[in-house]
């Protein structure tokens, strides 16, 4: 039997409701490559926001390509490198034979180790020698401008959970290298969104941190009860369920 809501996982479709306005400003930034920070606490839909954003924008521009990273379980800059150049090579690649022919051409001083898994469909898998990532680290985070100017493209990079490069060995240091990376990029957006407010409000509003006024800041709020109450009633309907007035009020 069909539940009325999913769990633990993005909400699409007929599951994600309201944020008419996020959705459209998100969109607006994505197509336009203006920077994005999103703050908001845990399970308030901001994975389900990008997700939808994300495909809408590149409806619009078919030049435009969104790579997602999750930085949850990350947690030391070696496995940033590894993850960023990945997920970069996956958004703008149609094939892993394309793929693999980017992890080896856009790299001049760091040498790819390349894995691919038994199901062709997979990302393949990249890693580098810590050691020539520390000595070449500008390869790695001017990748994404490098292929967008190759091939012609606009790509904007999300990643969630951003506050955890705080874990980072000497994060500060860390923030001032992407930054000073980042800001020159010309055909390359960031969309970065976390959970932790407070760790989010150090990184992006102190006026003594790296990433200060690095985008457009956008804070959701809960969703207001009146659209919740009719979500909920929607969702029951839908899979062949009923729920009153006073029980969806209750639940929102």
């Amino acid at each position: 039997m069909e539940t009325p809501f999913i769990f633990g996982k993005i909400a699409t479709e007929k599951n994600f409701t309201d944020r008419e306005k996020e959705t459209a400003d998100l969109v607006q930034n994505f197509t336009s490559l203006i920077n994005t920070i999103i703050i908001s606490p845990r399970r308030w839909g901001k994975s389900s926001l990008v997700n939808k954003a994300a495909k809408l924008a590149m409806a619009q521009d078919s030049d435009l390509r969104i790579c997602h990273i999750d930085l949850f379980n990350v947690r030391n800059e070696e496995h940033f490198y590894s993850l960023l150049a990945q997920k970069i090579i996956a958004a703008t690649s149609t094939k892993w034979e394309e793929a693999i022919e980017s992890a080896k051409s856009f790299f001049s001083h760091l040498v790819p180790k390349i894995s691919i898994g038994t199901d062709p469909t997979n990302e393949v898998s990249i890693e580098f020698d810590w050691e020539e990532v520390k000595r070449n680290p500008d390869e790695v985070l001017d990748l994404a401008e490098k292929i967008a100017r190759k091939k012609g493209l606009k790509i904007v990079i999300c990643i969630d959970e951003f506050q955890n490069i705080a874990e980072f060995t000497d994060p500060d240091y860390f923030q001032k290298k992407l930054r000073s990376h980042w800001q020159l990029h010309q055909s390359v957006a960031y969309c970065l969104y976390g959970s932790k407010r407070h760790m989010m409000m150090e990184v992006f509003t102190d006026s003594s941190k790296p990433f200060y006024k690095f985008g457009n800041l956008m804070f959701l709020n809960k969703i207001d009860t009146p659209y919740l109450v009719e979500f909920f009633k929607s969702r029951f309907a839908d899979t062949g369920k009923e729920i009153d007035n006073e029980a969806s009020y209750l639940i929102a």
